[in-house]
């Protein structure tokens, strides 16, 4: 059995530009009449299928830097479906808090009376909508194996150690920039559905990278950079659009569903990201 190069995946993890994680607690308080949210939006020291668990004070220094009491001009959004262009609410908390005995990542939003908000609230009331999800980057993490002290230690601080002692490896994530929150349907991992883009082709995924790529391209020459941190988040997200993109192409390598002529084109833009990303 081949041996596992935990330092490659340990800087693999630490380099992906965007990170969704699903919260395994679907908590919610509507406020009807003062249109504020209240949502559980991450379990921190939960082990989960990414093999990690963010660690209780992960999320603090994102909170004083750019959380709704902050100074900043680009503070931790509230999205739908984790699209930037959809802002749905106005955070106005987000604070670790203890909650039925877990560290969790809270937050209340109040959503405004406009179309998206309007529909956000009738849905939340009527169940569609229970679930959140959280986009960020990791900063700082640590690998742990099964039989170190560390490991020990570690087992008590998660909520479930039985998961992570059945892998017998993990990573704890001592810090993350925290980029946004989002109000989502279904859970999943990668970032690509979410961003219109279930169910597409290769091709048609990578036209819709490619022109989020050119608007942004564009605002940089003309110099119309007006919110760096905003830049620097639709940035992250495309990067790890073409990060999926890259890796759903691997794994169907000698698949029949496209052409040769397809795949040839697909090898090019992948290509052509990589050299425009360099540019950023």
């Amino acid at each position: 059995m081949a041996k596992i190069d935990f330092d490659f995946l340990t800087e693999k993890k630490k380099s992906l530009p965007y990170k969704i994680k699903n919260n395994n607690v679907a908590f919610k308080e509507v406020d009807q009449e003062n249109r504020i949210v209240k949502a559980i939006v991450n379990t921190l020291n939960f082990f989960d299928y990414d093999f990690d668990a963010i660690a209780s004070g992960a999320a603090n220094r994102s909170i004083s830097d750019n959380g709704a009491k902050s100074n900043a001009t680009a503070k931790i959004a509230h999205l739908l479906h984790h699209d930037m262009h959809r802002p749905v609410g106005k955070s106005q908390v987000e604070s670790e808090e203890l909650i039925d005995g877990k560290r969790v990542l809270y937050v209340e939003s109040f959503i405004p009376d406009t179309f998206d908000g309007d529909d956000t609230m009738i849905k939340y009331n009527t169940g569609i909508y229970n679930q959140h999800s959280i986009g960020f980057s990791y900063k700082s993490i640590t690998f742990m194996e099964k039989g170190s002290d560390a490991w020990e230690k570690w087992m008590k601080e998660l909520i479930n150690p039985e998961d992570a002692d059945e892998i017998g490896y993990g990573w704890k994530v001592n810090e993350i920039q925290w980029w946004e929150y989002s109000t989502v349907v279904f859970g999943a991992n990668k970032l690509t559905p979410y961003l219109g883009t279930k169910n597409m082709k290769k091709n048609d995924i990578a036209d819709v990278i490619s022109q989020k790529l050119t608007i942004l391209a564009n605002k940089a020459m003309r110099r119309e950079v007006k919110n760096k941190k905003l830049f620097e988040f639709e940035l992250a997200q495309l990067k790890q659009m073409i990060v999926e993109l890259s890796e759903y192409d691997s794994s169907t390598k000698g698949a029949q569903s496209d052409s040769p002529e397809e795949n040839a084109h697909e090898e090019k833009i992948l290509t052509g990201f990589s050299s425009l990303i360099k540019k950023f």
